[in-house]
């Protein structure tokens, strides 16, 4: 009996031994193992990735409101049910990346709007639009007189000559007035086409579709924008030039004010002394003139960059600039190819500014230095707000086809107002799409991108953001549809941008385990190796037992 106590007391200090083995391996492979792995994994918060795909391939849709009022006498109520058929079918929209699509209403006048009917076309609009408010909706005005060319006034009005004319012929000219001029449907397919076009391009891919004129010269759409308008005058000794910037930027009160909800304008102002164009003009000794060719004017821009000063601002910045000319290179002009002199004596720099050249008359041979003189800043800022304008991208209509009312103080037309925040909606929906897209590209292409729940958080709201910009250009309701255009992009932008992406950049996979492996080597080796021999000795322990 006691030799048999003594055979089985070494059997089972290695059962307790074995015991221990596998309790060590259980802690270290099933409890440890999992444990560091997630407290080492790279911290990545869930995107909704099915929903930034769907809207980068989604189709945009926008909706316009027109309605055609009758004062022809001669066009009855059958004929204008003819011509809103015609219309329908004409202004039906084929599929595409952004479709339009238009709800007609024909009607004819009511006796309150016949009664005006004999004054000139800008008293009519006038009369017509005492209460404007109807955004993104469009009159066309038939009238039996003859007209020059269709009128396009401050409102949302167009009007049309119906005299002499088939209702076919109208009907085809309204299409075309509309599509071209109101809502400009090739502008808007080529911005959304050209803002997806260039985020693909950055992946290697071909572009579809390059941006127009108008886009690549206009800043980008912003929450704010910086003007700077800078007086330089090179010579204050000789001319003590003074201008009352204050007037002058009260010309922008009607455009500050109407657009105030969508961007905000800061506007600052400097003089710049002893300093000037250092592009030295060409001479006209006949005419005792000086002149640039348009090829000089990208060089005149540097030299005075470099002196205007830093903007510490992440805004867009346009600078305009009012210079006077020295005495020896006066008068100073800007001639075109086949030396016509430029009217306004001025030029634009895309998405940077413009430059006026201000000519005074030169000091008298008995006049006391400095010589005063005051700047027209009527004529100053006329020149300027036409270059802030196409800067901001707020563009007109050729006057080639048409007649433009001349909007006069109000600076900016209501049609004009409509067609900026249809274009900048669908541009700031293209880009955020295409943003959205790059980023859910480059996390699932970099796995140890860090995303913190900020940026799921940008992410969502720039998706939410975008859906109901869709729903609200769909519906026709065209402010509410741009702000959250605004809001998409602003989202997006500051989520791809975000610096805390780049965290573990430097720390690739293979630095990692670089790192870990001689730190756990050591102690993982004896682990497994006694694993190895419990595992051992209990198969030898089973065979023993089914030999006996």
């Amino acid at each position: 009996m006691k030799k048999l106590e003594e055979k089985q007391k070494p059997v089972t200090q290695t059962w307790t031994q074995i015991y221990a083995a596998l309790g060590v391996g259980f802690v270290y492979i099933v409890i440890g193992l999992p444990l560091w792995w997630k407290t080492t994994e790279v911290y990545r918060v869930s995107l909704p990735y099915s929903d930034i795909e769907e809207l980068y391939q989604a189709k945009l849709k926008y909706t316009v409101d027109l309605e055609v009022i009758n004062f022809d006498v001669q066009i009855t109520d059958v004929n204008l049910t003819s011509l809103s058929g015609l219309l329908t079918s004409l202004l039906a929209s084929k599929e595409s990346d952004i479709c339009s699509k238009y709800r007609v209403n024909v009607r004819q006048c009511t006796q309150d709007e016949r009664v005006h009917e004999k004054l000139e076309l800008p008293g009519l609009d006038e009369k017509l639009h005492l209460e404007d408010e109807n955004q993104n909706r469009y009159e066309i005005y038939l009238l039996p007189k003859k007209l020059t060319k269709p009128y396009i006034g401050t409102h949302h009005a167009l009007y049309l000559s119906t005299k002499g004319r088939e209702l076919s012929s109208v009907s085809e000219d309204i299409v075309h007035l509309v599509k071209e001029h109101f809502v400009r449907e090739s502008v808007l397919t080529k911005t959304f086409q050209a803002t997806k076009g260039q985020n693909k391009a950055t992946r290697g891919q071909k572009v579809t579709q390059q941006p127009d004129k108008e886009s690549m010269r206009a800043v980008k759409s912003n929450d704010e924008y910086d003007i700077t308008f800078s007086l330089v005058n090179p010579q204050p000794d000789i001319l003590d030039v003074q201008w009352d910037i204050e007037y002058g930027v009260s010309y922008l009160d009607p455009l500050i004010l109407k657009i105030e909800q969508y961007a905000k304008l800061n506007i600052k102002s400097q003089v710049m002394y002893y300093t000037g164009l250092l592009r030295r003009p060409k001479s006209d000794e006949k005419k005792g003139e000086f002149y640039y060719d348009m090829e000089d004017l990208p060089h005149t821009i540097n030299p005075l960059e470099v002196k205007l000063g830093s903007h510490a601002s992440n805004n867009p910045t346009l600078n305009f600039l009012t210079y006077v000319p020295s005495r020896n290179q006066h008068p100073l002009y800007i001639c075109q190819r086949k030396g016509v002199k430029v009217e306004s004596n001025s030029f634009l720099s895309p998405r940077w500014g413009g430059i006026f050249i201000y000519n005074v008359p030169n000091p008298g041979a008995n006049d006391t230095l400095p010589v005063p003189v005051s700047l027209d800043m009527k004529s100053v800022m006329e020149v300027f707000i036409t270059q802030l304008k196409l800067l901001l991208n707020i563009q007109s209509v050729s006057p080639d086809t048409v007649e433009i009312a001349d909007p006069q103080n109000k600076i900016i037309s209501e049609w004009e107002l409509d067609n900026w925040l249809r274009y900048r909606c669908i541009e700031n929906l293209g880009t955020s799409a295409s943003t959205l897209k790059s980023l859910a590209q480059l996390l699932g292409k970099i796995r140890n991108m860090v995303i913190q729940d900020h940026i799921g958080k940008l992410v969502e709201e720039a998706v939410s953001a975008i859906k109901s910009s869709h729903n609200y250009l769909a519906q026709g309701k065209l402010d509410k549809a741009f702000l959250k255009s605004k809001q998409a992009f602003k989202a997006s932008e500051t989520a791809f941008f975000d610096p805390s992406l780049l965290e573990l950049l430097y720390f690739p996979e293979d630095q990692k385990f670089a790192i870990y492996i001689p730190l756990f080597l050591p102690i993982s080796l004896p682990v497994i190796a006694s694993l190895y021999k419990a595992f051992k000795w209990i198969k030898e322990q089973k065979a023993k037992v089914k030999q006996e």
